[in-house]
């Protein structure tokens, strides 16, 4: 708990339910507890972990003492229900915090990371090209925030995907040309606002154009300026739409030196493709990542967050690390920071107010929209996930009959952006009344049953493309079901194209791969 003799304690205290500040800031030592002494300025610009599904004794001193802002993950919400709880337990004890999720929906879900998303991919939704689609689509899932009192969701994704091999992004972008992506990224947040959530697009200027995942190393695109400006940061006019922006850990040399996330260059770049037009939040990526984690290290990096105009640092996951452990790490590289002179405290003082400001217009807007009901968002999404899935289907001569099916994940690379990788083509079959068992080796594939293979990037990933090709070399008439872009594809007669890996895409793959067969019944011939 904080101290009440604290001067910068009862600024804190003072804090209006808008989050408007009644006096106290830029005061440093914000108070003491559990977790010891917290400088209000460091913490009003963190975006901060926090384990389990309530909050821990040494976040309510965080919380209390000016922490901005917390981020859920999937850990924190093994159902809308209890990140509904934590979301109200936050607010309750500070009603200025901003409670973030990285909910994109699609392969990148947290409120359903169990289950999967009850909504299709970006990229199915770029390749059905219906803006009001997608607009539909971020309503319902702003919907489903606003029922369980989240503020800031960290979508939509901005970057267009040029390579297949890309790792990281894929499916979550909605396309490979800036075009489309700056159109359904708009309307997708426009859908996300008119239920009264806040947008963060990401990953500034642009993380499409390379196969390194900067979760695991810092990708570098050597692209010349005029075609990166082109192909990549021209999406990036939508950004005075958007409450946020979070920058990238990438390089671009044509562009300025160091990672963007964390060097100065970014800022006035964003400025500059907006037309001064943007005056949101900027919100680093992870800042656990590799990419930046392993150099300069994670306390340098957030200090050179704050130099190059950052807002809010989001710190990533407690999944490899202790959760105070990550807040207090990045809170004493500011502190010293500004202790040395190289952050001047005004300069923190004036940004965590400038963050505190923007959240507390962000719950205003939130809250003039009214409590959602939990139970009609999820029906919502439940009826709207299956019929936008199943407009983005492709099947390429392929077909089932209802008879067993064997399925091989042939999968190879983690996807760290969505965390899971379950393979719920089974579940899909298995719902639909279909005998359905898991290939444990290539001799269970030498009965009569159909074969299915599931592929994300087999062009890219050795591993993956070995496995598929062993498929293919013992059941010549396996189905292939790619869940990621159309290019990452193998070349392969009988492909279904779903554009995700979650249930929602997989269900509608089945339903159509069973439509095709009865469709082959009738006629007597082969899909």
């Amino acid at each position: 708990m904080t101290s009440d003799t604290n001067p910068a304690t009862q600024g804190a205290e003072a804090l209006g339910a808008d989050g408007a500040d009644a006096g106290g800031a830029g005061t440093p030592g914000a108070g003491t507890g559990l977790a010891g002494t917290w400088d209000r300025d460091a913490l009003g610009v963190l975006m901060a972990p926090i384990e389990g599904t309530t909050v821990p004794e040494w976040a309510r001193g965080a919380l209390e003492g000016g922490l901005a802002s917390v981020i859920l993950f999937g850990y924190n919400t093994p159902s809308p229900e209890a990140a509904r709880d934590l979301a109200r337990e936050i607010h309750g004890i500070s009603a200025q915090a901003l409670v973030s999720i990285d909910e994109e929906g699609g392969d990148v879900t947290r409120l359903q990371a169990g289950t999967g998303s009850s909504l299709p991919t970006a990229w199915a939704l770029g390749q059905v090209d219906d803006t009001a689609l997608t607009a539909e689509v971020g309503a319902a899932l702003g919907g489903l925030l606003h029922a369980c009192d989240l503020d800031l969701a960290l979508s939509p994704v901005l970057d267009v995907s040029t390579d297949p091999a890309n790792p990281v992004i894929g499916t979550r972008a909605f396309g490979a040309t800036p075009d489309l992506v700056a159109r359904h990224a708009e309307a997708f947040a426009t859908g996300l606002r008119s239920a009264g959530v806040g947008t963060c697009g990401k990953h500034f200027p642009g993380h499409g154009a390379t196969a390194t995942d900067s979760h695991t190393d810092l990708p570098r695109i050597d692209l010349d300026e005029h075609a990166f400006r082109a192909e990549h940061l021209a999406p990036w006019a939508i950004a005075p739409r958007l409450d946020a922006v979070m920058t990238a850990h990438i390089l671009v040399p044509a562009l300025g030196e160091g990672p963007a996330s964390i060097s100065p260059w970014s800022a006035p770049l964003l400025r500059d493709v907006s037309r001064g037009g943007f005056d949101g939040l900027i919100v680093t990526d992870a800042l656990d990542m590799a990419a930046v984690a392993a150099d300069p290290g994670v306390g340098e990096a957030v200090v050179r967050a704050v130099e190059a105009g950052a807002d809010l640092l989001c710190l990533g996951t407690s999944l490899r690390r202790d959760d105070l452990g990550m807040v207090r790490e990045a809170h004493d590289a500011l502190v010293g920071a500004v202790a040395s002179g190289r952050i001047r405290r005004e300069d923190l003082a004036s940004r965590a107010l400038r963050t505190r400001e923007a959240a507390g217009a962000l719950r205003r807007r939130r809250r003039l929209h009214g409590q959602g009901d939990l139970a009609d968002a999820l029906g919502t999404l439940a009826r709207l996930g299956p019929r936008a899935a199943a407009r983005a289907i492709d099947i390429r001569s392929a077909a089932l009959d209802g008879t067993p099916v064997v399925v091989v994940d042939a999968r190879g690379r983690v996807d760290h952006a969505a965390r899971i990788r379950p393979v719920h083509l089974l579940e899909a079959l298995t719902e639909k009344g279909i005998d359905a068992t898991a290939a444990e080796a290539v001799s269970d594939l030498e009965d009569d049953r159909a074969v299915l293979v599931v592929t994300r990037l087999p062009r890219a990933d050795p591993p993956e493309e070995r496995r598929l090709q062993e498929v293919i070399t013992a059941r010549p008439d396996a189905i292939v079901v790619h869940i990621g872009v159309p290019d990452a594809a193998p070349a392969h007669r009988h492909l279904v194209l779903t554009l995700g890996g979650g249930l929602v895409p997989m269900r509608a793959a089945v339903e159509a791969l069973l439509a095709a067969g009865r469709t082959a019944g009738a006629t007597g011939g082969s899909a």
